[in-house]
């Protein structure tokens, strides 16, 4: 049950007004869910019944016996020396307010047989547990299962979590925050299914660029990693086989600025699918016209403030000390690839969208799609500035939905007053090609 490959309808729901319900588990009668039910309206799902009792959306795509997958975006990793505040909180994270309907549409559409999943993979650093807790998601979940039944997995899809261990943490000194400790390594439990390694092979955006992955990299402190699984024709990524297993794959990102790409939306949310992001190119080395690094080379005492800030140690751990501007939220100077110029990242993330829509539960790939994604961006408090970990929070009010991920970041990109044929970085534009932008 899979959409044809070209539907590039986006809806969108717009009430300056909207704010998220508060108290889990976000039974309706609400506002966000009345307005998520509205958008899956508005695309034409299951027109004839819309509204109705018998009304099933999600019918088309995932039937009885399958498995459904939700992907929201869970950040909730920031500078050492900034608190999340609520509303800088819900500007990071999608909602579980938005969430909720779908999973009620989900169980509607396996009639009371398959699986719903709510899998993600946060940054290495992210506290998981005290963010679904914070957000509401734990007591939604646990109130799901425990009376209506619903047999929800909520999956960590991380093998491993970075936990710091400060012996000065936030201490304030002439107006900044020094930060002096270690990074431990800690393993997880994992997707208890398991994880699939993919290779693209000469389907990767980074196919005929041998000569530069040499100099990939995923973060300064982990120079080697991405150049190891992108060389000599292999371009590999792992992922979770839960993600794999999924029928319908409903992607729920969070709508806001990133210092890498521009904007983080439906295509970049599938970033958290993966266990192994170290092996995720995110910048390559060096300045124009090898790298995009930074635009310029930096001065030696930027360069050392940046490797001090994360220094490799065995065994997976690091080490720190950092000593940025209390009161700054930008970056002092540009590195591992925070600019417009960035000419990397955009092809991890096209790679990505390839092979979640290609490859099989096998991780083999296919000519055709092997599952419908289904994107549903969360914009009532949607996040600007310095994203994607420090944006400032903006009340949108907005939801926008599809089933082509870039059709629905072309449209949210230009709500978000971005001209994305011209301003964004330029492998956005090379992906407009490559993807084909609807004609708006």
């Amino acid at each position: 049950m899979t959409t044809s490959l070209h539907d590039e309808r986006v809806a969108v729901v717009h009430d300056g007004g909207l704010g998220y319900p508060l108290v889990a588990p976000f039974d309706p009668p609400n506002p966000v869910y009345d307005a998520v039910l509205g958008l899956l309206e508005r695309l034409g799902l299951d027109a004839a019944q819309a509204r109705t009792p018998a009304w099933n959306p999600l019918g088309a795509f995932v039937g009885p016996g399958q498995h459904v997958v939700i992907k929201p975006n869970f950040v909730s990793s920031r500078n050492f020396h900034h608190r999340y505040a609520q509303d800088e909180f819900l500007c990071c994270c999608t909602h579980p307010s938005v969430i909720r309907p779908l999973i009620d549409l989900a169980w509607r559409a396996l009639d009371g047989h398959g699986t719903i999943s709510i899998a993600e993979a946060p940054l290495e650093g992210g506290q998981f547990e005290n963010t679904l807790a914070a957000l509401g998601v734990t007591a939604m979940v646990e109130t799901l299962r425990a009376r209506d039944g619903v047999p929800l997995e909520l999956i960590d899809l991380r093998d491993f979590q970075i936990v710091p261990r400060m012996l000065l943490d936030d201490v304030a000194v002439a107006g900044r925050s020094l930060n002096v400790g270690a990074l431990e390594r800690r393993p997880l439990p994992g997707d208890p299914r398991g994880y699939r390694t993919v290779d693209l092979g000469a389907a990767s955006s980074f196919a005929g660029l041998d000569g530069r992955c040499d100099g990939l990299r995923f973060h300064h402190s982990n120079p080697g990693l991405p150049s190891l699984h992108h060389r000599d024709g292999r371009h590999e990524y792992s992922f979770g086989k839960t993600v794999l297993a999924a029928d319908l794959l409903i992607s729920m990102p969070k709508m806001k600025s990133h210092k890498k790409t521009g904007v983080t939306l439906g295509l970049k949310n599938m970033i958290g699918t993966t266990n192994q992001k170290y092996w995720l190119p995110h910048f390559t080395a060096g300045a124009p016209p090898e790298g995009d690094e930074y635009p310029v080379t930096p001065p030696l005492g930027w360069r050392l403030q940046t490797f001090l800030s994360r220094m490799t140690l065995p065994g997976g751990h690091a080490a720190v000390v950092r000593f940025p501007p209390v009161d700054r939220r930008e970056d002092p100077f540009v590195y591992d690839g925070n600019w417009s110029g960035n000419d990397t990242l955009w092809r991890t993330i096209l790679d990505l969208n390839r092979i979640l829509l290609h490859a099989d539960k096998n991780g083999e790939l296919r000519e055709d799609r092997q599952r419908t994604l289904l994107t549903i961006i969360d914009g009532i408090v949607a996040g600007e500035g310095n994203g994607p970990l420090a944006p400032v929070p903006k009340r949108c009010g907005v939801l926008v939905g599809g089933l082509d991920p870039w059709a629905c970041d072309w449209v949210t990109t230009q709500m978000m007053g971005v001209d994305p044929a011209a301003t964004l970085p330029v492998g956005w534009r090379t992906a407009a090609a490559t993807a084909g932008a609807p004609s708006r």
